[in-house]
């Protein structure tokens, strides 16, 4: 069995969302497949084309969060929000 070291509970999402590394920078299509307070867990095309912090915006919600990667498995991204 897994341990789970997160600190806040997530919950399924599943939203379309786009992410920009610095201003003027083309956006790279995401899906967020759970989320949290503190964190998220997305999915983009090429994993390792996302460079190691970014802004995150999510279709759902008008507020883009300043994330960084904590982890990368292929295509799928651990994220914390860090604003």
């Amino acid at each position: 069995m897994e341990e789970n070291r997160r600190g806040a509970r997530r919950a399924d999402a599943f939203r379309i969302g786009s992410l920009v590394a610095e201003a003027g920078s083309a956006p790279i299509d995401c899906l967020v497949w759970d989320q949290s307070e503190t964190g998220a867990q997305i999915e983009v095309e090429d994993g390792q084309a996302v460079p190691d912090a970014f802004t995150l915006t999510v279709t759902a919600y008008a507020r883009p969060r300043s994330c960084k990667v904590v982890w990368r498995r292929g295509r799928k991204l651990g994220i914390i929000f860090t604003a």
